[in-house]
C-alpha cells in the first residue's frame, strides 16, 4: 500500500457478522466508550503522538466502509495521517465524558471509527476518554490497544514485527482455498439447525424493555475455578453449562439453543489484529437436569468445541441455512434480518475486558441503564478480582423475577457442584 493510496478489499467475516447485527438496531449499541488513565506528567502532545502511532500501526483505525447493504461490503483503508484530540481538555468526570462521546452514532462510510477527549482533574491532565466503533475493535483487541497506548506513552515505541491486516484476513476467508472450510461450516450448521428447538417469540415485541441483574462473589469464583480444575474444563465452559441448566430449568425446557460469542483468535497469525472478530456460534444443549454437573459440563464443553471449529463463517450463509429450518425474523423485535434475531439465549465470556473499571457488587444489583444490544436473555461474564456475571433481559415483562431467579439458580448450581467435588464420597 503506497503512502497516498486507498486500499480496497472485502470486509472480514467478523465485520460482516457485526454489520448484519447492527443494521436494524440503535446504532449507539455499536459504540464502545472507554476511559484510559494517563501516566502522571503526560502531555496532550504525547497523547496525540501515541494515537497517531496507533492509527499508523492498525489499519482498522483508518478504515471506512462501502456497499453496506450488498452481499459483499467493502473496506476502504485510508493512508495514515496525524491524529489530534480536538477541543480543550474537559474538567469533568471521565466516565461521563466517555459516555457523552458514545451518544453520537458513527457514520461508517465517512467517519473515523474512534473519537476522544482529554480530561483533567484540578487542571492536571489525567484521562483520555475514548469511544470506538465495534467495527474497529472487540473486547479482546481493545485491551491490546489500551496496552499499546500506555506502552507508547511510557516507553516511546512498540515491539517490531509485522502487524496483520483485515485485508489479509478477508482475502483468506473469501478465497477459493477457503471454500473447503466454508463448506465444512455449512454442513455443521445444517446438522445443528436440523435438531434445534423451535424459536419461541415474545408475545408483545412492541413492549420490549431492557433490565439487568449483576452478581459476583469470591466464593462463587472459587467454585467455578474448582469445578474447572477438577474436570479439566475452561472457565467459560463451566459458566455456560450452569447458565444453560438454570435457564432451561426456569423456562421449562428439555433442550436449549444458545448463541455463544467466540473471538476467533485461536490462530496466532491474527492474534494482534485490531478489529472485531467476534461471531455468534449456535449451540444446542440437552438439559438433562439429573445428570451430574461435572458430566453435563464436560458434554457441553466438547459440543462447544465442535462449534468453535466453525466460529469463522459467512453469517449470510448461516442465515440461509437457518431459514431452511424455520428460523426467520426475530424473537423479540430486535435484530430483524440478523442471525442474532434467531436466539433467545446469549452467552459471552468477556475475560478481562475493562477490568480496571470493573466493580465487584456486594449484593445482587439490578438496573435499567447502560449499554444494551437488545438480546432477549444475555449472560455476560467479566473477569476481575472476582468473576462478575451480568444477566440482561429484553422482553415485554417489566419485573426482575426471571433475571434474579436465574442468577440465583446459577449460583446454587455452581456452589452445589463445587461442594460435591470437595466431598470425599465424590
Amino acid at each position: 500500500m503506497h503512502a497516498n493510496e486507498v486500499a480496497r478489499a472485502p470486509i472480514t467475516f467478523g465485520q460482516l457478522s457485526l454489520l448484519r447485527s447492527i443494521q436494524n438496531i440503535d446504532p449507539l449499541a455499536a459504540n464502545l466508550p472507554q476511559v484510559w488513565k494517563l501516566p502522571a506528567g503526560t502531555t496532550s502532545q504525547q497523547v496525540d503522538e501515541a494515537l497517531t502511532a496507533l492509527q499508523e500501526r492498525h489499519e482498522a483505525l483508518r478504515t471506512r466502509y462501502q456497499d453496506l447493504e450488498s452481499a459483499r461490503p467493502t473496506q476502504h483503508v485510508l493512508p495514515p495521517e496525524p491524529v489530534v484530540v480536538a477541543g480543550p481538555a474537559l474538567e469533568t468526570d471521565p466516565l461521563e465524558a466517555a459516555d457523552r462521546l458514545g451518544l453520537e452514532p458513527f457514520d461508517l462510510v465517512t467517519d473515523p471509527p474512534w473519537r476522544m477527549a482529554l480530561v483533567t482533574e484540578n487542571g492536571e491532565l489525567r484521562w483520555l476518554a475514548i469511544c470506538l466503533h465495534h467495527m474497529a475493535t472487540d473486547g479482546w483487541s481493545v485491551n491490546q490497544l489500551h496496552k499499546e497506548f500506555l506502552t507508547l506513552l511510557t516507553v516511546g515505541d512498540l515491539p517490531g514485527g509485522e502487524i496483520p491486516t483485515c485485508r489479509s484476513l478477508a482475502e483468506e476467508q473469501w478465497s477459493e482455498a477457503g471454500e473447503t472450510r466454508r463448506r465444512s461450516a455449512r454442513r455443521h450448521w445444517q446438522k445443528l439447525f436440523g435438531k434445534a428447538p423451535a424459536m419461541v417469540r415474545d408475545e408483545a415485541p412492541e413492549s420490549v424493555n431492557g433490565r439487568w441483574g449483576r452478581y459476583g462473589t469470591p466464593e462463587l469464583t472459587e467454585a467455578v475455578s474448582l469445578i474447572a480444575r477438577t474436570h479439566q474444563l475452561s472457565l467459560p465452559s463451566v459458566l455456560l453449562s450452569a447458565y444453560c441448566r438454570a435457564a432451561a430449568q426456569y423456562d421449562g425446557l428439555e433442550e436449549i439453543m444458545v448463541a455463544v460469542f467466540t473471538n476467533n483468535r485461536a490462530d496466532p497469525r491474527w492474534e494482534k489484529l485490531l478489529t472485531t472478530q467476534d461471531q455468534l456460534i449456535p449451540l444446542v444443549v440437552r438439559a438433562e437436569p439429573n445428570e451430574p454437573f461435572g458430566t453435563f459440563a464436560t458434554r457441553v464443553h466438547w459440543e462447544l468445541f465442535k462449534s468453535y471449529r466453525h466460529g469463522e463463517h459467512n453469517v449470510d450463509e448461516l442465515l440461509e441455512i437457518a431459514a431452511e429450518h424455520g428460523f426467520t425474523g426475530t424473537v423479540n423485535g430486535c435484530f430483524d434480518g440478523s442471525v442474532s434475531g434467531l436466539f433467545t439465549y446469549f452467552f459471552n465470556f468477556m475475560g478481562e475486558y475493562q477490568k480496571d473499571q470493573l466493580s465487584i457488587p456486594e449484593n445482587l444489583e439490578t438496573g435499567t441503564t447502560g449499554r444494551n444490544i437488545g438480546a432477549p436473555l444475555y449472560l455476560q461474564v467479566q473477569e476481575g478480582e472476582s468473576l462478575v456475571s451480568t444477566l440482561q433481559e429484553n422482553s415485554s415483562a417489566t419485573d426482575y423475577k426471571r433475571i434474579t431467579e436465574i442468577i440465583r439458580m446459577i449460583e446454587e448450581i455452581l456452589l452445589t457442584a463445587a461442594r460435591a467435588t470437595e466431598s470425599p464420597a465424590d
